[in-house]
């Protein structure tokens, strides 16, 4: 079971860590969809190292349909 305390402490904390996560993003201007995008293309190299060929592909898919998307929306 969770001590009162204990418990309090970590949703503060993790609280803290977002509002600190969101104030650096909109000042830096971070895009969560670029970070995405950057963990999904890293996925596909793993997987592409690992010979694993049907799942780095899956995933370039994936990458390849975003990009697309971003095309037709942004003109």
């Amino acid at each position: 079971m969770f001590k009162r305390g204990s418990a309090e402490n970590e949703i503060f904390q993790a609280m803290e860590k977002n509002l600190v996560s969101n104030q650096v993003e909109t000042k830096h201007g971070f895009n969560k969809l670029a970070k995405a995008a950057d963990l999904l293309n890293t996925a596909a190299a793993i997987f592409d190292q690992a010979g694993m060929r049907e799942e780095a592909d899956g995933v370039t898919e994936v990458l390849q349909d975003l990009a697309n998307s971003l095309k037709v929306n942004n003109g």
